[in-house]
């Protein structure tokens, strides 16, 4: 890259506009993927884009002259290019070059990063002979951009600048005129890409998941209610939560089932969170229609995803009003509600509460966290086990799912090994063959893979610093190849959301195994837990615990 950027930086010098080259030579360009590009006669690596009839391509580098150091940086501006059928034509330099585009007829734009630290980015625009057309300074920082084929216009989004009045936009300009016409803010969500009718003064932003909203060029959306019922019947729960704003549609019984059955698509959604939450509007939408019975169904089943769902008072309220002549037996603590929900085992356990998050089982225990001191009350009921939440059973299916550990995968987290999250060939392993490793593993292959990962810190996994051979050998021995290749089984369905969540303690005595989340008093149940909980523990039959820990 040292030959383009010494003709662009050379010695220090005024800044001077970018003049087209004098009967450039054709280039031999190379592309090695959709964004990167390397031409050996000017020493270029970057990035570039095409012009949609083929004619022009855009290079660009956000490194600074040396070409040492890319990414953020205080000093040393980066390099941009445009070529004609390979043909340098033009040059100059910007700050951060990011996101170029470059039309049919060789106007270009590009998002420009800055220097140093802050909010802030620049648009610029440039002709074909590298003469600028506008450069707009943003007191945001900017994500993508577009630009017409044609060349005639332009947007640029950009992103949460608190206090800014450039925070969270689409700013649209007219290159011809070069000046901003429109700009609105991201009702529809951040776009992947934009296509202009320049003839009908359109614009529509298009994403991944096939969503395609037009806008005219004022700013206004295109069939707006067209628009929030697709997001709607797609379940959107920030345009159902918008339209819900509106209270007098709730007494339309035909706009009440269009948002269940949006809702009801959102309650099926991979994440727990989501789930959690499209059940929390679907029971504040019954109880405002005065189906307390349904409502108070629907804040359950939110709270048994994720127990700060925040309607457990509402619920219990709603509860109480229902059955206005009962009397509970006792009130149920709100860990014995959570367990209750999870449809797990709930206990109490006594332990010596010492200074803030110091507690100890027995007078003459050690001072220790509540997991801990929870971990002495059963190992005195005859249990070994080990208080590391995950690490114990993410180190044995690491340990387990290779015959033989590679040193380069010593430090590999096994949840990236799993969903295949890895930048070589040769660390990509199928998830059939690490599940079958585990089925077949043997005491000696675990303590041969254990040596090379415990081996960077010592005596422990690097991350997992609770976590002790004996652990280790202990539960292998008490789950066997069978079970622990199940759960390896279910966890390799989601790798990254199951490697969290995990209990507290995880014990044996003998082949029996079991889990036990420990709750100090201000404690609460989180929704990565019972999604674990719900996902693997609960399905394979193993018996999960809450075990609430009080003050003698």
């Amino acid at each position: 890259m040292k030959g383009l950027l010494d003709r662009l930086f050379g010695p220090p010098k005024a800044e001077v506009a970018p003049e087209p080259m004098a009967s450039p030579e054709r280039l031999r360009v190379h592309e090695f993927s959709e964004r990167l590009i390397t031409i050996d006669a000017i020493d270029f690596v970057g990035q570039f884009a095409r012009s949609p009839n083929g004619q022009f391509r855009l290079i660009w580098s956000d490194r600074n002259p040396e070409g040492t150091i890319g990414g953020y940086r205080t000093e040393g501006h980066g390099c941009w290019a445009l070529l004609e059928h390979d043909r340098l034509i033009c040059e100059g330099r910007l700050e951060r070059p990011q996101d170029g585009k470059v039309a049919n007829d060789g106007t270009f734009v590009l998002n420009d990063w800055m220097l140093g630290e802050g909010l802030k980015g620049r648009f610029v625009a440039f002709r074909r002979d590298g003469t600028a057309i506008l450069a707009r300074d943003i007191a945001a920082n900017l994500m993508s951009n577009g630009l017409s084929n044609d060349g005639q216009f332009a947007i640029c989004q950009t992103a949460n600048a608190p206090g800014s009045a450039d925070s969270c936009f689409y700013m649209l300009f007219d290159l011809t005129a070069a000046v901003e016409i429109a700009r609105w803010e991201p009702e529809t969500g951040w776009a992947d890409g934009y296509e202009f009718d320049t003839v009908a003064r359109q614009l529509f932003l298009t994403r991944r998941d096939a969503e395609r909203v037009g806008y005219h060029f004022g700013g206004t959306m295109i069939d707006r209610e067209g628009w929030q019922a697709r997001r709607v019947a797609a379940g959107d729960l920030i345009v159902i939560r918008l339209l819900l704003a509106d209270a007098s549609q709730v007494r339309d019984a035909d706009f009440v089932a269009r948002i269940i059955a949006g809702l009801n698509r959102a309650a099926q959604d991979n994440d727990v969170h989501v789930r959690a939450r499209a059940l929390r509007i679907r029971g504040e939408l019954l109880e405002e229609t005065g189906d307390g019975a349904a409502a108070l169904v629907a804040y359950d089943e939110a709270l048994a995803l994720d127990p700060q769902v925040g309607v457990t008072r509402r619920a219990d309220k709603l509860r109480k009003a229902l059955s206005p002549g009962s009397v509970p037996d006792r009130k149920l603590s709100k860990f014995e509600r959570q367990a209750e929900r999870v449809g797990i085992a709930h206990e109490v356990i006594t332990l010596h509460c010492g200074e803030p998050k110091l507690w100890r089982h027995g007078p003459e225990g050690t001072w220790a966290s509540v997991e801990e001191a929870a971990l002495a009350h059963y190992v005195a009921q005859g249990w070994s086990g080990a208080a590391a939440e995950g690490g114990l059973m993410l180190t044995l299916i690491k340990a387990a799912s290779f015959a033989r550990l590679q040193p380069r995968n010593a430090d590999t987290y096994i949840e990236a090994l799993y969903a295949q999250n890895v930048a070589f060939d040769e660390d990509r392993f199928t998830r059939g063959a690490l599940i079958d490793a585990c089925g077949r593993a043997t005491t000696a292959q675990i303590s041969r893979n254990w040596a090379l990962i415990a081996a960077t810190a010592g005596e422990t996994p690097a991350f997992y610093p609770r976590v002790r051979w004996h652990h280790v050998s202990g539960l292998f021995d008490a789950l066997g190849t069978e079970r622990l290749a199940a759960i390896a089984r279910l966890f390799a369905d989601a790798p990254y959301d199951l490697r969290a969540g995990w209990p507290d303690l995880t014990l044996w005595r003998d082949r029996e195994v079991r889990f036990v989340e420990v709750k100090a008093p201000s404690d609460s149940m989180h929704a990565s837990q019972t999604r674990l909980i719900t996902t693997i523990l609960k399905p394979l039959g193993y018996q999960v615990t809450l075990a609430e820990a009080r003050p003698t």
